[in-house]
């Protein structure tokens, strides 16, 4: 499918965003949830399905070693597959932030019900979804789940290419990639 959009004035930004293991182990709602962001107009650099061993959520989620809620966020978090992406799209952090919904299942439900927490949620651990919150996070997290991707070589390489709106997306890959 080409896609091809008006040309996009700003800078596209990067964020990582990340399917958790309630939501990835069900084949439908991990289905549901990419189409949702497609339909959010975010573009797919990078997809991977994977699995966290312990000693890779704990370094994860170290910012958060001193809190109550860190061994549960641990021990869920290497409890089966996920789905990471980097999404891109002007202001991404934001806009995937606000696709997400609150942390807290139940305020979701209240606050914002079109929400991915508010409508595949379980609990607060258990909340479908995690996302940068920073472009320093984003920055740090991308790395972490996706060593391999320089973010600086394709902001000054690609980043112009997509933002350019010729681009198409990759059904087998689950990824968006430029058309010339």
């Amino acid at each position: 499918m080409l896609l091809t959009g008006s040309r996009l004035s700003r800078v596209l930004q990067l964020t990582l965003a990340v399917i958790k293991p309630d939501a990835a182990a069900h084949p439908l709602i991990l289905q549901t949830l990419h189409q949702r962001i497609l339909d959010n107009n975010f573009i797919i650099v990078r997809c991977k399905d994977l699995v966290f061993r312990r000693q890779d959520s704990e370094s994860f989620y170290a910012e958060h070693s001193e809190r109550f809620f860190y061994q549960r966020l641990v021990e869920f978090m290497s409890s089966g597959p996920m789905r990471a992406y980097i999404l891109a799209r002007e202001d991404a952090i934001r806009h995937w932030r606000e696709l997400m919904g609150p942390t807290k299942v139940f305020r979701a439900r209240y606050t914002s019900p079109d929400s991915l927490r508010a409508q595949f949620g379980l609990t607060d651990t258990r909340n479908t979804t995690h996302g940068s919150d920073s472009l320093e996070s984003a920055q740090r997290e991308i790395r972490f789940f996706f060593p391999d991707f320089k973010a600086e070589e394709w902001m000054k390489k690609e980043e112009p290419l997509f933002r350019s709106g010729n681009m198409r997306y990759d059904h087998q890959h689950q990824i968006h990639t430029f058309s010339p």
